[in-house]
């Protein structure tokens, strides 16, 4: 397509997943380096990488409005144009054995109109709400935000990267942003966003046994005196929660007002979908 500053297809992403993990490892790691850093990092620095976590895994109730899944259903009728991807690239990459590959990422925004109709396949709100309900299903979090490496890779002209807008439904074992979250730049990690009004607890039915540790991406899960304590590095995506035995691990909206009104805030300044 004219415009594009290369032209992108699914036989050219066939080719990349076969490198894809070494790849991106190599990548995330590369933006911590000195000098280095800053020609690697370009592309995640702050204009174009921003992102928030989703636990929709769990519906959370805050008085009349139950957040944040219809936060994220709000956003899909907002966009103004919406596309699927019928496999996600980092599962198939890094050929994963306990998420669906064939849940992929939707696109929302003008610029959407652009991706090659080899590569994904442009939708109704209702079939985005289906495709949103079969991932929740299945347990990845949702990361929502301006990340620019996807129209970058899908060949848009950069002058339209701020109408997309990417909806991901991430697995900790293939997600670039989160199995890499140790190896990025501090910078970059700190523009992975917890929901603002999200309190997370451990009851006392805690009995210490690990999983929701081994489960935390982020590290911010540890044992204390035979229980779990969560720390301030935790980034909200509910993993630990879906993770415990015993439902150990209270995820509760403190405000549901000021959640929906930050969220809107945040992800409408990531981009122009509507």
């Amino acid at each position: 397509m004219k415009g594009r500053i290369i032209p992108r297809n699914w036989k050219t992403f066939l080719k990349v997943a076969a490198v894809w993990q070494p790849v991106t490892d190599l990548w995330t790691r590369s933006t911590a380096w000195p000098v280095v850093g800053r020609l690697t990092g370009w592309i995640v620095n702050r204009e174009h990488y921003d992102v928030t976590l989703v636990p929709v895994n769990r519906e959370l109730e805050a008085g009349s409005t139950v957040v944040p899944r219809r936060a994220v259903e709000e956003i899909i009728r907002r966009s103004c144009h919406r596309v699927i991807l019928p496999l996600c690239l980092c599962r198939v990459g890094c050929r994963c054995p306990d998420y669906p590959m064939e849940i992929g990422c939707i696109f929302m925004g003008e610029a959407t109109r652009q991706i090659d109709p080899s590569i994904g396949k442009p939708v109704s709100v209702e079939e985005a709400l289906a495709h949103v309900e079969r991932a929740v299903e299945k347990g990845p979090v949702i990361q929502i935000g301006r990340v620019d490496p996807d129209p970058f890779m899908l060949g848009i002209p950069m002058r339209d990267w701020g109408r997309f807008l990417t909806l991901c439904f991430c697995c900790p074992c293939c997600c670039i942003a989160m199995r890499n979250i140790h190896s990025w730049a501090p910078d970059i990690r700190s523009r992975i966003h917890r929901l603002e009004g999200l309190r997370i607890e451990v009851t006392e039915e805690c009995n210490g046994c690990g999983k929701c540790v081994k489960a935390c991406f982020t590290g911010a899960v540890r044992l204390e005196d035979g229980r779990a304590v969560i720390g301030e590095e935790c980034k909200g995506c509910g993993l630990c929660a879906s993770a415990c035995p015993r439902n150990a691990i209270r995820i509760e909206v403190a405000d549901g007002d000021r959640m929906m009104e930050e969220f809107f805030r945040r992800v409408e300044s990531y981009a122009d979908v509507s």
